[in-house]
């Protein structure tokens, strides 16, 4: 409920400062939103990976979209002002209306980004009343119900759509956002999803997560795929387990560093933190799009080198590191993807890890059910003493920071 208020508050005062600009300068400042968004999307990955991801790995990507969306908005309207000085001459009512309308579509895209942005902090899962995606109970992604689980208007939904559309469009980039970052709402508010609500470590510094190999067994080499689909089907997309569609089960393996573990050297992962994008093929155009596993494969036992395999049927299960490594974490998950779909790159709390281009190493249906134990996965433990308090404080700060460049008037000239 508050989030709702704020985001209607804020969009109302943006189209309302613009609409007493005028007509004019409203349509130059959302040209400048447009412009300064594009630039925050093509730089947010590559300036995370080169500066911030080290040094704050879990504020990372919120602080920087938010810093180079303000700091680009602010010198794209100081240059707008030196080459457009003067305003156009338009009736009170013109620029009023003209005015509101496009402060209102300025407002969504620039609350829009400074949601998405606030997400991507260390956070606690519901944020103000919003989340917008969760792993439920039974281990599936899906909307929460009631309120939380949409805004009345869902600003962060509508600018990550508007720029992954832009992306494949007139804002074409081989390496666009809706090939990397497909799905972005749903990524930027499944970036909380830690263990109770947000209590454990969110981000992950560059290299922290390397793939080591990846495994495919085909679906139809299985004695029964529908019994497998419908025993393991808790989280599969839905779009996956139509009857009659082919499959494979993709089981990427994975050494994470002991750095991205929790204080006490304990690392957790939940499902809403360990995404797989796909390449699907489409008339046209390929697309890309977000899938989440439906198992890991893990040590269990710090006494021992065995594995088992356990279902992310719960939505608090974590896959959750037993100690013993000195190098890195090994950990392996498990995917079901429509037998046509090609994997692209893993996803580890927001950090790609590019699928290799070598073919993957054939496993059969023995291979799962050799990992199959009695035993539980070890449990998550207590929380991950994580600073939340640091989230808030960086969050307000974004949201100051661009509403401070936005509300500035420009000052150009009247003419009559």
């Amino acid at each position: 409920m508050i989030m709702n208020i704020l985001v209607i508050l804020l969009v109302g005062i943006t189209a309302w400062i613009l609409a007493a600009h005028g007509f004019f300068s409203a349509l130059l400042h959302l040209a400048c939103v447009v412009v300064a968004g594009a630039v925050a999307f093509a730089a947010w990955e590559p300036i995370v990976l080169l500066f911030l991801g080290a040094r704050m790995p879990d504020h990372a990507w919120g602080l920087t979209l938010a810093v180079v969306f303000a700091v680009t908005l602010f010198i794209l309207r100081l240059i707008s002002v030196k080459a457009c000085p003067a305003q156009v001459h338009f009736s009170t009512t013109t620029n009023f209306i003209g005015g509101a309308v496009l402060g209102a579509a300025s407002g969504v895209l620039t609350i829009g980004i400074v949601l998405l942005s606030i997400q991507f902090l260390q956070m606690p899962s519901e944020l103000l009343g919003y989340r917008g995606w969760k792993v439920d109970e039974r281990g599936e992604v899906n909307r929460p119900s009631g309120a939380s689980g949409r805004l009345w208007l869902p600003v962060d939904e509508w600018t990550a759509t508007f720029y992954e559309l832009a992306s494949r469009g007139s804002m074409y980039a081989p390496n666009n956002l809706a090939k990397l970052h497909p799905d972005l709402a749903q990524a930027a508010s499944l970036y909380s999803e830690s263990i109770n609500g947000g209590e454990s470590r969110q981000g992950m510094a560059p290299d922290q997560v390397k793939i080591r190999n990846v495994y495919e067994i085909n679906g139809d080499t299985l004695r029964d795929p529908r019994k497998f689909l419908d025993e393991q089907a808790k989280g599969i997309e839905r779009r996956v387990q139509a009857p009659g569609d082919r499959f494979k089960i993709v089981i990427i393996d994975t050494e994470i560093d002991n750095g991205a573990a929790d204080k006490g050297d304990r690392l957790r992962l939940t499902k809403g933190q360990i995404h797989l994008i796909c390449r699907a093929p489409r008339a046209g155009e390929d697309e890309f799009i977000r899938l989440f596993p439906n198992a890991f494969i893990q040590q269990y036992k710090s006494d021992s080198a065995d594995e088992g395999r356990f279902l992310y049927d719960g939505g608090d299960l974590a896959a959750t590191s037993v100690g013993g490594a000195t190098s890195g974490i090994a950990m392996k998950f498990e995917f079901i993807v429509p037998l046509d779909w090609q994997p692209s790159h893993l996803e580890v709390r927001a950090m790609r890890a590019p699928i290799p281009r070598t073919a993957p190493i054939a496993w059969t249906e023995k291979n799962l059910t050799d990992l199959e134990t009695a035993e539980r996965p070890p449990t998550a433990g207590a929380r991950g003493e994580t600073r939340p308090w640091l989230g808030y404080l960086l969050g307000l700060l974004c949201v100051v920071l661009v509403m401070v460049v936005t509300v500035q008037e420009p000052k150009r000239t009247h003419q009559d």
